[in-house]
């Protein structure tokens, strides 16, 4: 489980219960570091930002981590911080280009 005050996303948060892969991600322990204040879509990812997705890009299970988000996430506008190696504009826009606005819990529609 993530650690006291650490904040989570909606979806980080069941991750610690579910079944993953067998490997470790990068990020194990540093929860923080994937929360940096969000850039916008337009701009170049913030500093803060280009270092979660530099260990993201070291992540044996970072493929794994971006489809548990965008499966699990219902709307794209709770999608939060760097996972799988995309920022969070970068999720929600993938989100709402491959499930439309709104997606049923699981994230079927459109699939």
């Amino acid at each position: 489980m993530g650690a006291v005050g650490v904040k989570l996303s909606t979806n980080a948060a069941s991750l610690v219960w579910s079944d993953g892969p067998d490997e470790v991600a990068a990020c194990k322990g540093l929860s923080d570091l994937f929360f940096p204040k969000a850039s916008n879509a337009a701009d170049a990812p913030s500093r803060a930002e280009r270092t979660a997705l530099e260990l993201c890009a070291t992540c044996p299970v970072r493929e794994w981590c971006l489809e548990r988000d965008l499966e699990e996430c219902t709307v794209a506008s709770r999608i939060v911080g760097v996972r799988g190696g995309l920022r969070e504009a970068d999720r929600r826009a993938l989100h709402v280009q491959r499930y439309g606005v709104r997606a049923r819990h699981g994230a079927e529609a459109g699939r």
